[in-house]
């Protein structure tokens, strides 16, 4: 468990870079996600939490103990087994700590790497080997900061996997920074984006999806098309408040001969997938059709008409 209250870090006087009143809490065996753009303070929240800096004000409470991960050096001529029982901080006999190095090895599939060592390993097998001497001491709350990034995707996927089915069953608290949107939906009880020192929207994965709270949100969650009140009573003849955006997601469009007509700049395949760049009155917008649809041909002309009841609304 985790619980943050107020946490403020600047850096300079005027106040931007940093962690501005950031608040927010987590039960144990809960995982966060924390996304955002560069310097939006993702690391400096982390570093706070594992002391590596010291806030202005605010207040921390764990539960538990608090790790970093990754973190040190890796002595690569000692073998799988002896690294992570040298590691073992807990005052436990050495059958015990043999015992929870095996067990970590059939969770995270290394058991055939204990008697090597470190340095004959690839590098998603050290990855693993590295996390585990992390949860070998029972952590309260995990903390990682974009850990699998040099890794292919399936590999950081099969990590991940085995990870979040570990430490659910642990009760281990978890705070990830990750740039990955689909991996944070995947695995994430709660998601966190922030900007300047800020949390923009805070809650869980489909609230995101469902209900973004602003046009930075939706645009981070991949939402493309959006139109105001002036360019709907224009081209859809219909009422719309002035205050409101409409996000039409690039799926939710439907063929109708009374939509405006769009013209078809390029194409090229997308997860699931064949998306098309259009161009309707000097702006660009995005469609994709599913596998099987009729190929669109470029210079090709539709008319298009939003599926009104699966689009969303922002304020402006």
């Amino acid at each position: 468990m985790i619980k943050v209250n107020h946490l403020t870090k600047q850096f300079d006087k005027r106040g931007i870079a940093g962690l501005h009143d950031l608040s927010f809490e987590l039960k144990s065996g809960e995982v966060m996600a924390i996304m955002g753009p560069n310097g939006g303070g993702k690391s400096t929240l982390l570093n706070i939490l594992s002391q590596k800096l010291n806030p202005e004000s605010g207040e921390i409470i764990v539960d538990k103990s608090i790790c970093l991960f990754p973190t040190g050096e890796v002595p690569e001529a000692l073998n799988v087994l002896k690294f992570l029982t040298s590691s073992v901080t807990l005052d436990i006999e050495e059958e015990k700590k043999i015992q929870l190095a095996r067990d970590l090895a059939d969770t995270f599939e290394f058991t055939f790497q204990l008697r090597q060592n470190l340095s004959e390993l690839s590098s998603g097998q050290k990855q693993k080997i590295l996390l585990a001497r992390e949860l070998i001491n029972r952590p309260g709350l995990l903390l990682m900061d974009e850990p699998f990034t040099h890794l292919d995707p399936f590999t950081r996927k099969d990590i991940l996997r085995g990870l979040f089915e570990y430490i659910r069953h642990q009760g281990i608290t978890v705070l990830w920074v990750t740039h990955d949107l689909d991996e944070a939906f995947e695995f994430s009880d709660q998601l966190a984006l922030m900007n300047f020192g800020k949390f923009v929207q805070i809650g869980r994965p489909e609230e995101f999806v469902r209900h973004p709270k602003n046009l930075f949100v939706a645009q981070f969650m991949g939402y493309r098309n959006f139109f105001s009140a002036e360019f709907i009573k224009k081209s859809w003849k219909r009422d719309w408040p002035e205050d409101e955006l409409l996000i039409v997601p690039d799926r939710c469009w439907s063929e109708d001969p009374n939509g405006p007509t769009m013209k078809i700049e390029a194409r090229h395949p997308s997860r699931q997938g064949m998306e098309y760049r259009l161009r309707c009155d000097e702006r660009t917008l995005y469609l994709t059709l599913g596998p099987q649809q009729n190929l669109r041909e470029i210079t090709q002309v539709m008319a298009l008409t939003p599926e009104w009841e699966n689009c969303l609304r922002i304020p402006l």
